[in-house]
Order: structure tokens, then C-alpha cells, then sequence
């Protein structure tokens, strides 16, 4: 056995005993993924539904709280002409809607390889089905005794996942998605930034607060403590997190009052009750603050810019490199010049699985570069966007007990460093409904110190509350289901948030996603007209270049059984360095010779129609052969990545500045299964041949045309 993580992997042995212990291994691996699943091609229907009716049954049957209450709809209504009439209707209108639902997705089959979605777990739908029947409403817990708790707890599992250390008391709560999460960090992260600076006006000026003239504030820039009243708007703007949440609690030990006095007198001269401009006014500021990300963040941030009141004009993008990350050269002269002119800075986005490149940004510099700018005085919070690729968290996690034996798995070095990282950053937003594999909807936040949530509270003592009991008043939402909690508490208990339990199904999906980016590598043979080229390059830093990467896969990797893939040592190390860094691959196709970026764009075009359903009325679901999605890149900003992608496409890097491409998302587990990859791009290759053809036919009639 290897050692990887501290958990036992399988790898290559001499002698028999060896070998037959490994593919012993490598069994369990689909052993366990079939248990958690209802499969591909609906393998455990009957376990499911045999499952699924005894929830509907417990939940349904009463409760026999209240034995001496009457039958209401008793023998003689429901013979009733009028009931089954009703009932009739229910039955027909049910069954019509059952019809038109099989045109739906097929999420579950190894052909759907395109947005951020799957197959549920057995465990997640059944939880999920069991408090559906319920109908609790996690707005209080009043309506929702039991499903507010299980929330609770789905928000430490997360927080204790992603690592983050329980000396902050974290917190995390589940949302509708993870645009709604993104937008609560950034409103949170917002008043936060603020906040000293309405603490030292009230101060200043408010009788009650006379007591609180003696609070100190450390500020980074001087390594030392300063009183709050002589303090710098600019070093105000500045202070680490973890002192500015302290502030009220600090604040009630030094005047004795309650909690409800010092809310009114310090809120009075807050940005949350003020607003910006005549929060500007009263503390006479003149610039605008601002958020940073890397290009590929995700529009949701720009909804929050705009939403929060900070403006989309002030989401600063910073270029990303040639692997689609946060260019980190690009991101320092950033900060350079926003210390020089002195522009607050209120967060920095870092994305944890971009939904379009698979990329995850450089989590570990972005936290070196905050030590390093803070003792310079430019302080700023750091957002981590892991709507998709939070879960991932579960690969680098160690599981308790005895189950700690796994095949390999291919994640880089770097995607390992960054995640191990995640346990500094101040938010997650994580979705358990992407790559938690829950259904709709199941987002969710987590706070790296869980006061930070009192600062967006709608609660009677607003930041002075207890954040340890005030549950529901956090966040935007106010009604939410309580099944979606359910869900993703049962599937964290039945499958464990560790490298044994999600790891083992999000392990398998980046070896899928590795396989695929060897698949679309080697997609053309090279008597084929076109090329099919990856986003994604091979590492400067490899053993091989491109073209010795695709003479590797050809020999080693395409076509060999499972087995033999994870027991290759050599394999595994290939398989962990090239490709995406959360299991979604960005590609494209130009016809050979084509050095046109609009004739390049057509072309994948025409493949996205043919391989994407959007209107069951135009085309049946049952003729896609291969489900995929598309994205682009513009020049603004994606110059570095946009323009190595035309030269190894072919296409002159003068053409157009939108470069249209096709993406994998790989999330069912199944895609590594033997024979699963060949026959997909098997289907992708006669499209893309048959798309040439026709758009060569129609050129060549435009042509004609024109000539006579």
C-alpha cells in the first residue's frame, strides 16, 4: 500500500497476494458507490422505492398525539360522487405531468457530462422526501422544531469539512443557492469593514459610551495597540476580522450596559442603518471601496457589488493565468497601487472550482499576500466562492475508524495545498446540491468565526445578540424548506464528509474528469479534419510536453480497465498533474487549416446544439447522445489563457476577441467505469464530423450562390 494524505491508497505490488488485495480494493470503491446511489440505469429502483414508501408511510399515517379526535374524511365522503371525481382529476393531471417529466434531463446517466449537477444520493432524496411530508419551514423554529436543529448541524459539519477551527466558534446555515450565499458574505463582510469606524464616532459622541473612551484597537500596520478615539479612518478601515467582531462584546465589559442600550447608540452611526452616502457624510469619506476577483469569478458577485450598494464598477477583475486562476503577479500590482492610493479594499474573492475552467484559485498566496499587505496597512477579508468545489474539502480530509483504504485518486499538489488552505479564509459558500450531491435547493455559507453573522442579523439586539442561540434571523431568506437541511444531513451521516465517504465519490469523478481531458487530448487521430484541443495545457514543469502527453495516453491510458489504471503508479502521477483542478474540463474544436475565430466559434456551436436539449417540442432527450454545455472567453481580461488557446487551436491570435468553447462537468462517478469514456467520445467524434460537413456544405452553397 501507498501512503497519500495519511490514507491507505492502492498501488502496484509484486506478488500475487498483492495484486489480488488491491483489486479487492478497487470492488469496494464500486461496492460503496453503488450503495449510495440508485444508479445510472436505475440499478436499485426497488431499494429505493421500498425506502421511499416507508418514509412516505411514517410521515404520512397520524402521529396518534391526539387518539379521542374524529375522522374527518370518512367511509361515506370518500364514496362520495364528488370525491372521486376530485380524485379522478388528481390521478389523470398526475399522470399527464409524470409524461411530460420523462423529456427531463437525464442527470443520472454517464452520457450527461454538462452543468454542475447529478444524480442525487439515495440517502440525500430520501432525507429530503422524508421532512418534504412535513412541510417544516426553517423561518423558526416554531414551524420547524426538529429541521432548524438539523440545520445546525449540517452548518458544523460543513465548518468542521472545510477545517475551520472551533476557538472562532464558526458557523455555517444552509441557503437556496450559491448566489445567495455569495451575496450574504459580501453584505456581511461589508458592514463588518465599516462597523469600527461607527464604534469611534459613537464613542466620541455619545454620553452612554463614556467608559468605552479607554478601548483599544490593534492595528496591524503598527504592531501595537492604540486607543479607538486617536485611531486613523484609514488604519480603522484596516483592522484584522476577528478584532472587529470583538468590538461589542469589548464595548458591553467596559460600560456595563445592556446589550439593547449600546445597540441604538452605536447602529445610529452604522453603514447598515445609514446607508453609503450618508454614511460617507458623517465620517466625511471620499472613496469608494472595493472588491477584487479573479476574472472567472462567478456574475453572482456582481449582482452583490450591486445589490450591497458598492457598485459593479468597483469589482476589480484580476486576469487570470494561462490555467485559468487568479494570476497572483497581476493581483499584487493591484494591490500596490490600491495601498498607494489608499482605496479600501473590503474582500477578495478566491474561487474554489470556477464553474466554467474547473480552476481553483491560489488560496495559499492570496493568505500570504493578506499577512504580508496588512503589516503594510492595507487589510482585507478573504471570500472563498466553493459553490462548486467545497466538497472537494473531503479529499484531504482523514477519516475516523478503520475504512481509510482507497484506490488512487488524481489531484495535483497544488489542489491539495489549496485546500488544506481553506481553513483560514473568513467565508465558504458551499452547495450541497452541486458537488454535495443533494437535490434543490441546498446552497449554503459557513463563517470562519461565526460572530461575523451578528452583523447582518435582523434581530432585537442586533450585533450584541448571542450568535450561539440566534438561528433563523441570519441571512436573506426568511421562509426555507426544512427538507433541504434534511437531505444533506442524512447524506453527510450515511456517506461522511471525509476522503472515505465524499472524497470516494469525488475521487472517482476527477479520475473520470483526468480521463476525459486525456480523452478530448487524443479526440482527433491525425488523419482527421479537425483538432480537438483542451483549455487546460500541460504543466510548464512535466515530464512530458503535449505531444509526448498524448503518446502516453494512447499507450498507457486509453482503453485500459479500471483496475489496471489505479494499480499504475506511473499512471496516477500522469493523472494527478495534467488537467483540471476540480473535475471540469474547458475544450474546443477548429477544423484543420481554419484560422478564423468566428468560423472556430460556428463550429462549436453547432456541436453544443447537437449535444444540449432545451426545448423537448424541438428535439427528444433520447437524441443527444452525449450531453455537454458551452462557455467564452474574451480578450479584456483573458488575454494570457485566450490567446495560447487560439495558437494551439490554430487561429491566428488577431481574430476576434470571443473565443466560444465546450465544457465536461464530471460528476458521475460511473465516467471512469471501463468502456464509459471510449463510447462517449466515440458519439462527441461523429458530431463534430457531421457538424463540419454540414457547415462546409452550407458555405459552399453561400459561395455559389454568390458567385452566380
Amino acid at each position: 500500500m501507498n501512503r497519500m494524505n495519511g490514507i491507505s491508497t492502492v498501488g502496484s505490488e509484486n506478488g500475487t497476494n498483492g495484486r489480488e488485495m488491491d483489486e479487492e480494493v478497487c470492488d469496494t470503491q464500486w461496492g460503496k458507490l453503488g450503495a449510495w446511489f440508485i444508479g445510472p440505469s436505475a440499478e436499485n429502483t426497488d431499494e429505493f422505492c421500498e425506502l421511499a414508501i416507508e418514509s412516505i408511510r411514517q410521515n404520512v399515517k397520524p402521529k396518534n398525539y391526539f387518539p379521542n379526535d374524529p375522522k374527518l374524511i370518512t367511509p361515506e365522503v370518500k364514496s362520495s360522487t364528488s370525491y372521486k371525481t376530485e380524485m379522478a382529476k388528481l390521478k389523470m393531471e398526475l399522470q399527464c405531468l409524470n409524461d411530460v417529466l420523462t423529456e427531463s434531463i437525464p442527470y443520472a446517466s454517464v452520457r450527461y457530462q454538462g452543468h454542475m449537477v447529478s444524480e442525487a444520493t439515495m440517502a440525500a432524496k430520501l432525507g429530503y422526501l422524508s421532512a418534504w411530508m412535513t412541510n417544516a419551514n426553517n423561518a423558526t423554529s416554531e414551524l420547524s422544531p426538529v429541521t432548524t436543529q438539523l440545520e445546525i448541524e449540517v452548518g458544523k459539519q460543513l465548518c468542521e469539512m472545510i477545517g475551520f477551527e472551533a476557538t472562532h466558534n464558526p458557523w455555517g446555515h444552509i441557503t437556496n443557492g450559491g448566489s445567495t450565499a455569495n451575496i450574504e458574505a459580501l453584505w456581511a463582510s461589508r458592514n463588518i469593514k465599516f462597523f469600527p469606524l461607527a464604534v469611534q464616532r459613537a464613542i466620541k459622541d455619545e454620553r452612554l459610551l463614556v467608559s468605552a473612551k479607554e478601548l483599544n484597537v490593534y492595528i496591524p500596520r503598527l504592531g501595537r495597540k492604540q486607543k479607538i478615539t486617536v485611531t486613523s479612518t484609514w488604519d480603522l478601515l484596516n483592522l484584522d476580522l476577528d478584532d472587529i467582531v470583538a468590538l461589542p462584546q469589548e464595548i458591553q465589559r467596559l460600560t456595563q450596559k445592556d446589550a439593547s442600550d449600546l445597540k441604538d447608540v452605536i447602529n445610529k452611526s452604522s453603514l447598515a442603518h445609514n446607508g453609503f452616502v450618508q454614511f460617507y457624510l458623517l465620517h466625511g469619506l471620499r472613496t469608494a471601496p472595493i472588491i477584487i476577483a479573479s476574472a472567472a469569478n462567478h456574475f453572482s458577485w456582481g449582482k452583490a457589488a450591486t445589490l450591497v450598494g458598492i457598485g459593479g464598477r468597483n469589482l476589480v477583475c484580476v486576469p487570470f493565468d494561462r490555467y485559468a486562476r487568479l494570476d497572483v503577479i497581476a493581483f499584487r500590482k493591484l494591490l500596490d497601487e490600491k495601498l498607494a492610493k489608499k482605496i479600501p479594499v473590503i474582500a477578495v474573492i478566491c474561487v474554489i472550482g470556477t464553474t466554467e475552467h474547473g480552476a481553483i484559485d491560489p488560496v495559499a498566496d492570496i493568505l500570504d499576500l493578506r499577512a504580508e499587505y496588512r503589516t503594510k496597512g492595507l487589510n482585507f477579508y478573504i471570500l472563498a466562492d466553493g459553490a462548486w468545489g467545497g466538497y472537494f474539502a473531503t479529499l484531504v480530509r482523514k477519516p475516523h475508524g478503520d475504512d481509510q483504504t482507497l484506490p488512487h485518486f488524481p489531484i495535483s499538489d497544488y489542489t491539495r495545498d489549496q485546500l488544506i488552505r481553506l481553513k483560514d479564509v473568513d467565508t465558504m459558500t458551499i452547495d450541497p446540491h452541486k458537488s454535495g450531491y443533494c437535490p434543490y435547493p441546498a446552497g449554503g455559507l459557513c463563517y470562519r468565526n461565526g460572530h461575523m453573522k451578528a452583523f447582518i442579523s435582523f434581530a432585537t439586539d442586533m450585533v450584541f445578540m448571542d450568535t450561539a442561540t440566534v438561528f433563523n434571523c441570519a441571512g436573506i431568506e426568511a421562509s426555507k424548506p426544512g427538507a433541504g437541511p434534511a437531505g444533506v444531513y442524512l447524506a453527510h451521516k450515511v456517506i461522511g464528509l471525509n476522503s472515505s465517504g465524499y472524497g470516494r465519490i469525488l475521487g472517482q469523478a476527477m479520475l473520470g474528469a483526468k480521463l476525459m481531458y486525456c480523452a478530448w487530448l487524443t479526440a482527433a487521430n491525425t488523419d482527421d479534419n479537425f483538432v480537438c484541443v483542451p483549455l487546460t495545457p500541460i504543466p510548464d514543469n512535466f515530464d512530458h510536453d503535449e505531444e509526448s502527453a498524448k503518446r502516453f495516453i494512447r499507450a498507457k491510458i486509453l482503453d485500459t480497465p479500471y483496475v489496471d489504471l489505479v494499480l499504475d503508479n506511473e499512471v496516477m502521477h500522469f493523472l494527478s498533474e495534467i488537467g483540471p483542478d476540480a473535475a471540469i474540463n474547458a475544450f474546443a474544436v477548429n477544423k484543420k487549416g481554419n484560422t478564423c475565430a468566428d468560423k472556430c466559434n460556428r463550429l462549436n456551436m453547432a456541436v453544443f446544439d447537437r449535444l444540449s436539449q432545451s426545448n423537448p417540442k424541438a428535439k427528444k432527450v433520447g437524441d443527444v447522445p452525449l450531453f455537454l454545455t458551452k462557455s467564452r472567453l474574451a480578450q479584456k481580461e483573458c488575454f494570457k489563457v485566450l490567446n495560447t488557446f487560439k495558437e494551439r487551436l490554430g487561429i491566428s491570435t488577431d481574430s476576434s476577441d470571443v473565443l466560444t468553447f465546450l465544457r465536461n462537468t464530471v460528476t458521475n462517478p460511473w465516467t471512469a467505469a471501463d468502456h464509459t469514456i471510449p463510447m462517449l467520445v466515440q458519439h462527441f467524434r461523429n458530431v463534430v464530423i457531421e457538424c463540419i460537413e454540414e457547415i462546409d456544405q452550407s458555405e459552399g452553397k453561400l459561395n455559389g450562390h454568390t458567385h452566380r
